[in-house]
């Protein structure tokens, strides 16, 4: 008799958890769903067109599954790396995170809660994120993250959303696998640059940057170097959008090792927006160090365009460069490779932290270069610049050129254009990637790093650790097979 009970008792339960998924299917789909299924984008000019985009995952196709959603069993409510963060600048509290290997989240609510929104697309490497300010329901996705690291993911190109992230468009670009930069002209929310970087373990075509002047319909390859080289970082500038700055990055990585710089390396500036480029190189007298450089990271003042700042990796500490010769990674051997097989300037974060005295700038080590010419003429102002290949992420306060953050290892601030830099010691994680400055307010500063985000309302002299997103970076994965 109890067996019966019991029997009826399970039937119940599992007709009710049916009744109810279904009850859910029928109520999406008479709303028209939550999300739809990536596009394949039309045929692209000079650009092979991708394949179509295989079937989202983590999405069941079984009706009664497909209401039924993934949810974090922990082991901690805590952030992975993250690559890239963007902003709502009208609305501050709602802001988009690219993690490494974590997907894409949103709040809308100042990081009280997240939500993942792109659990269903074939990556879940970002790379970049990027918010139309003049519409901020248009959200362009860059996937595959820039950071050169043996776990760096690939991505497989571009998506765009025009519902604020309810739904994405993919739109191409497959095979650049990692992407730096997306920067649409504040002018024309149709146009946008994809800094590319291409394949991390080997040469492709498929990096550079590229254009699009319909909303992603259609791209072009506005400048390519070759096969070992890609852009690392892309900016515009917002006076006049005809100019944008990019630096090019050469680099290889091998399963023993990672080899950064060489002659494909540099800055670039175009003035009519992308036809032709021109190489800001050293001539002797403009202020740029001498030889080939490594990662570069650049940024531009947004109340004085005139003003471009560049974290420039020189010296000998840089990695040989790349060739089809030596395809390896010989530079990072001994803690060559770009400062990126080894550790960084640990002279300049002792200087930072008070335990060695403050040395003048060399420019024939890595550090920040300030150009107040629009990049005719540069100057070293500081040596901040510590294991350029991982971090090189420099932001200029957007109203006020002399205040400038770096990420790296510590996140640091300078107040007197870049000459000295203030160690900011209340982040609850080192290893900083993405830092935002709102343009409206200065001591509202966000940075993201490998142990997730925090929040500063007093230009980084405190900082509010967001716990609330469970997205932790798993680098192995094992099972008892017993």
């Amino acid at each position: 008799m109890m067996q019966n009970k019991l029997r009826y008792l399970r039937m119940f339960v599992l007709l009710a958890a049916a009744f109810y998924a279904l009850s859910y299917v029928t109520s999406q789909a008479q709303q028209g769903g939550q999300t739809t299924p990536p596009t394949t984008p039309q045929t692209m000019p000079n650009i092979p067109t991708p394949t179509p985009t295989p079937t989202p995952i983590n999405l069941s196709n079984d009706p009664l599954l497909r209401g039924f959603r993934f949810r974090s069993i922990g082991p901690a409510s805590m952030g992975g790396r993250i690559d890239d963060l963007a902003v709502v600048e009208s609305n501050p509290y709602v802001m988009y995170l690219g993690f490494a290997t974590g997907g894409l989240w949103k709040t809308v609510n100042n990081g009280t809660t997240w939500e993942p929104i792109f659990d269903i697309y074939p990556t879940a490497s970002i790379g970049d994120v990027a918010i139309c300010q003049t519409d901020p329901n248009i959200v362009w996705v860059g996937t595959g993250e820039p950071n050169n690291r043996q776990s760096s993911t690939f991505g497989d190109g571009v998506y765009k959303s025009t519902d604020a992230g309810k739904t994405f468009t993919y739109v191409g670009l497959r095979e650049t696998q990692s992407i730096a930069r997306v920067v649409i002209d504040p002018k024309d929310p149709n146009t946008v640059y994809v800094a590319a970087m291409g394949h991390l373990f080997g040469a492709n075509k498929e990096r550079g940057i590229y254009k699009t002047t319909d909303g992603g319909k259609t791209w072009a390859n506005v400048k390519f170097i070759d096969e070992h080289t890609g852009f690392t970082d892309l900016v515009i500038d917002p006076m006049d959008t005809k100019t944008l700055y990019a630096a090019s990055y050469q680099r290889r990585r091998a399963s023993w090792g990672y080899n950064g710089g060489g002659a494909g390396t540099g800055l670039w500036k175009t003035t009519d927006a992308g036809k032709s480029w021109t190489k800001i190189e050293s001539n002797g007298g403009n202020g740029l160090p001498e030889g080939m450089f490594g990662r570069i990271g650049i940024d531009l003042a947004r109340s004085n365009p005139n003003v471009l700042y560049a974290q420039i990796e020189v010296g000998a500490a840089m990695g040989s460069g790349v060739t089809e010769e030596t395809p390896s990674g010989q530079g990072a051997q001994g803690g060559q490779g770009g400062q990126g097989g080894g550790g960084g300037n640990m002279q300049v974060m002792m200087e930072q932290l008070g335990m060695a005295p403050p040395r003048p700038p060399d420019a024939k080590r890595s550090g920040l270069w300030r150009s107040d010419d629009k990049g005719k003429t540069w100057r070293i102002v500081s040596n901040e610049n510590n294991r350029p290949m991982y971090y090189s992420q420099v932001r200029v306060d957007p109203s006020n050129a002399e205040i400038v953050y770096t990420g790296g290892l510590n996140f640091s601030r300078s107040t007197d254009g870049g000459k000295t830099f203030k160690n900011l010691a209340g982040v609850a994680h080192s290893d900083h990637h993405a830092i935002w400055i709102d343009p409206k307010n200065g001591q509202h500063v966000i940075v993201g790093n490998d142990g997730g985000l925090d929040v500063s309302y007093d230009q980084g002299e405190t900082f509010d650790f967001i716990n609330t997103i469970a997205a932790a970076q798993f680098y192995a994965v094992s099972a008892d097979m017993r």
